[in-house]
């Protein structure tokens, strides 16, 4: 029996919206199958010699880059405060990405879940012009659609989502198995 591979647009969006969004949500579900029952060591380690980003961090940043999209380059302001509160920490400390430790699975997770749920939220105020009505966000040197915003995040989620693959595989060497 063949499986039938297909884009199921999301239910509640204009078809075209929905379609990009359940490529937004398919990532998601790469993202938690690349991370399912990691514990809080694997979380944390940040490669052999200690200079990657760990998955942690990785999870957190993909929660924090979503929500900077959508406020500061597409809405046009800052984080509210239950987004805030959800992103206490830096997004990056010397230049390099901040270092997300002692974070549970759970609460990474759960934060993917409530900032996706914000988005979605968003996206379903827009209708196809507003989606694709093209936008200067403040201080910035380019212009984008908010379709192009979610055609980034796809591509962002996905490739962060295959460095956490990696590093769970090399932190189960170096961990002695550990993880699950």
């Amino acid at each position: 029996m063949r499986r039938l591979l297909h884009v199921d647009p999301l239910d509640g969006y204009p078809a075209d919206i929905g379609r990009w969004l359940w490529a937004l949500e398919d990532a998601r579900r790469i993202t938690r199958r690349a991370v399912d029952g990691l514990d809080v060591a694997t979380l944390d380690w940040r490669g052999p010699d200690g200079s990657e980003n760990s998955i942690g961090s990785l999870l957190y940043h993909v929660a924090g880059v979503e929500m900077g999209w959508l406020f500061i380059d597409v809405l046009g302001r800052e984080f509210p405060p239950e987004v805030e509160a959800d992103l206490p920490f830096e997004a990056w400390t010397e230049g390099r990405m901040t270092h997300v430790a002692g974070v549970s699975l759970e609460e990474h997770l759960g934060r993917l879940e409530r900032t996706r749920r914000v988005f979605l939220d968003h996206v379903r105020r827009m209708d196809l012009a507003e989606f694709r009505r093209v936008l200067a966000p403040e201080n910035e040197d380019y212009e984008i659609t908010p379709e192009w915003v979610v055609y980034h995040l796809v591509e962002h989620e996905i490739g962060h989502a295959y460095q956490m693959r990696s590093l769970k595989r090399r932190a189960a060497t170096h961990l002695g198995g550990a993880g699950r």
